[in-house]
């Protein structure tokens, strides 16, 4: 169903339907919730729309497009479409560990979440159940395992990985993906033909549409409202959120839908936008913003990176080695060291797009020489990728940039970094033993890069206890609005060195079981 109409009013609406929006529609709507999903973007159809298996000559300068034919969509970080990020993501997908969500109280920096692993431990179950997580049972501490599909086999580059790091006390683990390994839910399992940042095919890798919505609409209690891009979210005289105003993607036509309850669900930093820029006279500074917090606490994942040629595979034969992308990975191994800086590290690693050998301008040579020398070193090129966890300071922030607008007439989005010591510490120690693993697995480093390089975006509108340093509690309810919350990066206290979407997706569930029980209370 799409959605014209404005006199309807919706048990709940959600703006954005990537992996948040997606998980918390269609849990509502088991549960008979009548739901309405705003979408920036068009309908998007991964098996059809994107270019997963295109080649770079194929295209003026080489560069690949996102979409096939022209097709809408992605355009804009603001109207991406029907499945958001979660169209094109890695699939990554670890639990967080117990010291996760007690970074101050162990490090004495940042912030405690309000809640511990144990509360969150049963969604993660239920959300790998849902989707479909491969995997091996590690017995990590740190890392806990769950409920898993078979992994998928390493290759051959990450066992000379795995037993170069070895060497130095360092495990090297299968990676988890939300990718199926094994037909399940009516959707095959991968055949490791390609990009998974680039689409998917076959849905095995899940997506919000296909793994969580669209078995859904069957029930009637879904309704989209797609190329819809939400500017404001008025209040009404009791501090409630009245409606959801839109300006279509395509027309610039205005719009609105209303429900009970509110919950944004977009991507992070758009989340804050959105309460940045509903401005009123009861909240002057943004939506839900008494605390002064929203835009604040700005802690993206950094990555550092090591490029290197792996010996043993220079003059192999060439194989397409792209599908699947990363198959292992390095868990967190330092907080239980000693060292000199809070929090920790883990590594992904062989997951470079190998479409493209832009590390072939930086090789000598010449002619028919110089091609046959990129040829042999073509199996060997290997990126090693470590991400660190910032922690928050008030240089790293949020805003809207008061004099420029985007397509839609809306403040562009302005991100401010600072990597303080202790993110410069963990970025240093990271890339030391990151060319430490790489020499002992037999590697000739290539590169080394010299700066943290943002990554996976968390805060921004952080949950805590105290309505005085927080904007949500730990459902994403904004502690300012009863009939607001939101959901995704931004409420994150502590982002961990772990891909997080995964947590994103378990939270998202608990707010989910915790709506439906206040809809039934008649509380919303």
């Amino acid at each position: 169903m799409i959605c014209k109409m404005a006199n309807e009013v919706f048990d709940v609406v959600i703006v954005g339907s990537g992996a948040c929006g997606g998980t918390a529609a269609a849990h509502l709507a088991r549960a008979g919730v009548n739901v309405c999903v705003v979408e920036g973007g068009p309908k998007i159809e991964t098996r059809t729309d994107f270019n997963t298996h295109a080649m770079p000559f194929e295209f003026p300068n080489r560069g690949i497009p996102k979409m096939r034919n022209n097709k809408p969509g992605f355009d804009t970080e603001r109207s991406r479409g029907l499945g958001g990020k979660s169209m094109l993501w890695n699939a990554v997908a670890w639990r967080f560990g117990p010291r996760d969500f007690e970074g101050y109280t162990r490090d004495g920096v940042g912030y405690d979440w309000p809640i511990s692993y144990k509360d969150l431990a049963p969604y993660y179950d239920r959300i790998e159940r849902e989707v479909g997580v491969c995997g091996n049972l590690d017995g990590l501490e740190d890392l806990p395992d769950g409920i898993f599909l078979p992994p998928a086999p390493m290759k051959c580059s990450d066992l000379l990985i795995q037993r170069g790091a070895s060497k130095l006390g360092m495990k090297v683990i299968h990676v988890r993906k939300s990718t199926l390994t094994r037909p399940k839910f009516g959707r095959p399992a991968c055949h490791y033909c390609g990009n998974c940042m680039a689409g998917c095919d076959v849905a095995a890798k899940y997506n919000s549409w296909d793994g969580h919505m669209r078995p859904l609409m069957k029930t009637g209690k879904i309704t989209l409202q797609l190329d819809s891009v939400v500017y404001d979210l008025p209040l009404n005289d009791e501090n409630r959120v009245k409606a959801v105003k839109f300006v279509n993607r395509t027309t610039g036509a205005q719009g609105e839908v209303r429900g009970k309850i509110v919950i944004l669900a977009a991507a992070c930093v758009q989340n804050v936008a959105i309460l940045l820029q509903a401005k009123s006279s009861r909240y002057p500074t943004g939506l839900a913003n008494s605390s002064g917090r929203v835009g604040k606490d700005f802690m993206p994942h950094f990555t550092g990176g090591v490029e290197a040629f792996l010996k043993p595979l220079i003059g192999k034969p060439i194989t397409n080695d792209e599908g699947f992308l990363d198959h292992a990975y390095l868990p967190s191994f330092m907080h239980n060291r000693k060292r000199d800086y809070a929090r920790s590290w883990g590594a992904q690693f062989n997951y470079q797009n190998r479409r493209s050998v832009g590390w072939a301008r930086a090789l000598p040579g010449m002619g028919e020489a110089y091609k046959k020398s990129i040829k042999e070193r073509y199996p060997s090129y290997f990126v090693f990728s470590p991400y660190g966890e910032k922690t928050p300071d008030e240089k790293s922030y949020v805003d809207l940039d008061p004099n420029k607008k985007d397509k839609f007439g809306l403040p562009e989005v302005r991100r401010y970094l600072y990597w303080n010591e202790n993110d410069m510490k963990i970025f240093r120690d990271m890339q030391r033993q990151s060319r430490e693993i790489l020499e002992a697995a037999g590697a000739e480093i290539h590169q080394v890069y010299e700066e943290p390089r943002p990554n996976h975006e968390i805060g921004g509108s952080i949950m805590g206890k105290d309505p005085r340093t927080s904007v949500t509690n730990s459902f994403g309810q904004t502690h300012d609005v009863s009939n607001l919350y939101t959901l995704g990066g931004n409420i994150l206290p502590a982002g961990s060195e772990k891909n997080p979407t995964h947590t994103f997706m378990a939270v998202s569930a608990r707010t989910a079981e915790h709506l439906i029980d206040r809809l039934k209370k008649g509380e919303a």
